[in-house]
């Protein structure tokens, strides 16, 4: 990627910031949370669900934005900082509210502005692997949060403050480092006008990105607190399984690779199944320090794919319209993940985790579909 690797690197440190740290570092503080605020497994998993929800609106909002990336870049990592000032500040359950829903928007204004600048400043025979790896910061972010929580475990609000830190520095980067270039006249890059008639190609992959969202919800808002409250585990295996999960994330930066040979649909089935076997492992043994960790692993590894597989999706079935395209796949998968934490949060105070963990598993999509002929896949795109 020659001179674009620091932009790379930059954008990748926005997605673990806003994704890693900013929206899914919820689930990692969800104990420390409900010690502080006495929250229940219902009232963890609404708080988790609007977060969810606020971002769907942001994302719905920056893919109008797509025509000015770096404006929405600078509207991601500020809401995402402010929104973590707001929790390091909370007082009560309703403030921690507050500041999750507006840290839960900073993730919904990276990922489409993300594409388009990646699109535009990387050449298009690598830029499928650019997304995939930009992609996988949501595994840096989530390794880097596992130990910060287990150093600061009494000191929520430090680490919060650290994270807005974050997030102000992976924001400047990204807008410096993506001046130093410009893009190729001749790109088509992805923020094209888009009416919702354009959005018809993806309207049965937004529905299995929809069920994606409602099995993930299970592990990211309440892995955490299961393995410690009905696994009896100590805070540094609840965190090392956190950074498990995290770790393996990373490994999502292949993503574009395993696409490109296997074909989206392999793609998408592997990763789906894997997850939702993952899910149950975890749900079902909790007690089980190697079983979690395990599943840790592959829970994180095949989200961060899965998602990497959702972004390509987009790309090649839409051409021109890679940001809209983005922004509607990952808006659903983001309501799937609303949906999914109200769900689990009733579950878990109604039945057995393994109950609640099992149904969150069995959501799981099994296929994916395209109107466009299979064999094309990705070789469109490169």
């Amino acid at each position: 990627m020659g001179i674009r690797l620091p932009f790379v690197i930059s954008a990748t440190a926005l997605i673990a910031s806003t994704y890693g740290l900013t929206r899914f570092g919820y689930g990692l503080f969800v104990p420390a949370f409900s010690a502080s605020f006495d929250l229940t497994p219902a009232a963890t998993g609404t708080i988790s669900s609007g977060s969810f929800l606020t971002y769907c609106i942001a994302a719905a909002t920056a893919y109008r934005m797509a025509g000015a990336p770096r404006s929405t870049v600078l509207l991601a990592g500020g809401i995402a900082a402010a929104g973590s000032i707001s929790v390091a500040l909370s007082g009560s359950a309703m403030v921690l509210a507050v500041g999750m829903l507006i840290a839960g928007a900073g993730a919904g204004f990276a990922s489409p502005a993300l594409v388009v600048l990646v699109q535009e400043k990387i050449p298009s025979a690598a830029a499928v692997r650019a997304q995939a790896v930009v992609n996988s910061g949501t595994g840096f972010g989530v390794v880097i949060a596992g130990p910060l929580a287990l150093v600061l475990t009494d000191q929520w609000r430090t680490a919060w403050w650290i994270i807005a830190a974050f997030n102000i520095a992976a924001t400047t980067a990204v807008l410096i480092t993506g001046q130093q270039f410009t893009a190729a006249p001749t790109r088509a890059v992805g923020h094209a006008a888009c009416r919702l008639t354009d959005l018809k190609p993806l309207c049965l992959t937004a529905v299995a990105a929809l069920l994606a969202g409602i099995s993930s919800a299970a592990v990211w808002t309440f892995g955490r607190s299961l393995v410690i409250a009905e696994g009896q585990m100590g805070n540094v295996q609840a965190t090392v399984f956190w950074i498990c999960l995290g770790a393996a994330g990373i490994a999502g930066a292949f993503s574009g690779d395993l696409v490109t040979r296997w074909g989206l649909r392999t793609g998408w089935i592997t990763t789906a199944a894997l997850m939702g076997l993952a899910t149950l492992l975890i749900g079902a043994w909790p007690s089980n320090v190697l079983a979690v960790f395990i599943g840790g692993a592959v829970f994180g590894g095949s989200y961060v794919a899965l998602s990497g597989v959702l972004i390509a999706w987009a790309t090649e079935a839409i051409p021109g319209h890679g940001a809209a395209a983005t922004a509607a796949l990952f808006i659903t998968l983001a309501l799937g993940q609303a949906m999914g934490a109200l769900l689990i949060g009733a579950l878990l105070e109604l039945t057995s985790p393994l109950s609640a963990f099992a149904i969150a598993a069995a959501s799981f999509p099994p296929v994916i579909h395209s109107t466009r002929p299979r064999r094309r896949d990705l070789q469109e795109v490169h």
